[in-house]
């Protein structure tokens, strides 16, 4: 079984905000029995741990209750900073302007995103019409999204719609979720 994350990530958040955002959902989260409040080893990344399943873990899932997985890495890690959350992107995939529909080869748009994760802008200019638009509003092959803060949810299973839900309505923020395997 390979390693799959899923991810949700938030749109609105700002470098100032990001920090008490995330403590607000790890109290909630904590609180609710979807993790437990101790850091574990229990998530890849450059993070100092995870939060591991808790009791409740089940209630925000989709499928057989009974079949969350008991693998390593399965905890939750939250990213607070310039992250990009993205699934399984091709080099040959496009990223297309959201205005005039040119696209750009995704290995050239990689290079932006490393630009922007070093503290460079938050836009990609179209060779075809001019216009300058931030990252999350060019279209993407698979869910893409670049944000201050993020939560990734390490080997679980499919989140539910309402818990997403839920999530964007206490934070008030737009969200967008996606995974990834390797």
């Amino acid at each position: 079984m390979g390693v799959r994350s899923r991810w949700i990530a938030d749109l609105d958040a700002h470098p100032g905000d990001a920090p008490e955002i995330a403590r607000s959902v790890l109290r909630w989260l904590v609180g609710a029995g979807v993790i437990v409040s101790e850091r574990t080893d229990c998530v890849l990344g450059d993070v100092p741990g995870g939060y591991a399943p808790g009791p409740s873990c089940k209630t925000i899932v989709t499928g057989d209750p009974s079949g969350f997985p008991d693998v390593w890495p399965n905890g939750l890690e939250i990213d607070v900073g310039r992250s990009a959350f993205y699934g399984a992107v091709d080099e040959d995939d496009r990223v297309t302007c959201p205005r005039c529909g040119a696209w750009l080869p995704f290995e050239i748009v990689l290079t932006e995103v490393e630009e922007w994760l070093e503290g460079g802008p938050d836009s990609l200019v179209c060779a075809r019409c001019g216009t300058r638009t931030g990252l999350n509003g060019w279209r993407w092959p698979v869910p893409c999204a670049f944000a201050e803060l993020g939560l990734r949810f390490w080997n679980w299973p499919e989140l539910t719609d309402a818990f997403v839900s839920d999530l964007g309505g206490r934070i008030g923020h737009r969200l967008v979720t996606g995974s990834f395997a390797t």
